[in-house]
């Protein structure tokens, strides 16, 4: 399932709203028990995720939970959410490796109480605090179950991460472009290659500039976005999805190269560029996840 490329949010104690996001055709929906659920409903968001799942299993799309940040309630909510088609669990505000083990643990413990493969569910760490975001490579590799570093993207209304970095968000996120690329590094140096961004702080119905952030998201590194609203599911998807002329060029690259090798070369110009066997591995990457989008 990974790379994924886009994650709706749906506040999980909206039953009906899973079924809406599915038919955006997302890559994941997040289901959220934290920011975005009132407190007197926290109790019955908990208590729907095992039905959410399932429907979400049954659709072909990807799972994740965003819990609560860890306190002595979160393996009642762990259990309430490992079941079959679980994708990932997203812990807000972590700060240290010895939380991401924590959940590791609890992880394992509630996938052999219900029967789910050892090790099926990730971790989707939300650095949201100074700390964490400083210790960003030791939260990717404190266990195998990380996926990647789940990072955001702001426009100019700021959320968590601005407020424990202590940026101010404005449109052109030039405030943002170090934190931005750290976390995708830290991910990666930690070896949890799907770093995600979350895409905030703009209007809802200003898909210009959500598009523009999920750009910068993209550029930056991070292999997927989770979005707020479903019309920018869409918008993810298209950016993620390579585009013909991309297809094309690298077609026309690898078989530009296959007849170097054949002639005994090891580097060609393509394009008026200089290619070796370092441009090889994109290429190829890029060509085979269009061959799956089709």
């Amino acid at each position: 399932m990974w790379p994924i490329r886009s994650a709706l949010f749906v506040p999980a104690h909206r039953r009906d709203w899973v079924g809406k996001a599915i038919r955006v055709s997302p890559g994941a929906v997040v289901l959220d028990i934290e920011d975005s659920v009132p407190p007197q409903f926290k109790p019955q968001a908990i208590a729907l995720l095992k039905d959410e799942i399932a429907e979400l299993k049954a659709a072909g799309v990807g799972a994740f939970v965003r819990i609560q940040p860890i306190f002595d309630g979160t393996a009642a909510e762990i259990e309430a959410a490992v079941t079959d088609g679980l994708t990932a669990i997203v812990p807000p505000k972590v700060a240290k490796p010895e939380e991401i083990r924590h959940l590791a643990d609890l992880l394992s413990y509630f996938e052999g109480r219900a029967g789910v493969a050892h090790g099926s569910v990730g971790i989707l760490p939300l650095p949201e605090t100074a700390e964490g975001m400083f210790a960003a490579r030791d939260l990717a590799s404190a266990s195998a179950r990380v996926r990647g570093i789940h990072g955001a993207l702001s426009g100019p209304v700021s959320g968590d991460f601005a407020r424990a970095f202590g940026f101010r968000a404005t449109t052109e996120g030039l405030e943002q472009l170090y934190l931005g690329s750290k976390l995708v590094l830290d991910s990666r140096a930690g070896g949890a290659m799907y770093p995600m961004a979350g895409i905030f702080g703009t209007p809802q119905d200003d898909l210009a500039a959500v598009e523009r952030l999920i750009r910068r998201a993209r550029d930056l590194g991070y292999t997927g976005v989770a979005v707020m609203h479903p019309t920018h599911v869409a918008v993810a998807n298209a950016v993620y999805r390579s585009t013909a002329e991309e297809v094309a060029y690298y077609q026309g690259l690898l078989a530009a190269f296959d007849a170097a090798e054949k002639a005994g070369l090891g580097a060609v110009s393509y394009q008026g560029a200089m290619v070796d066997y370092a441009m090889l591995p994109l290429a190829k990457e890029i060509l085979a996840e269009a061959g799956r989008n089709k």
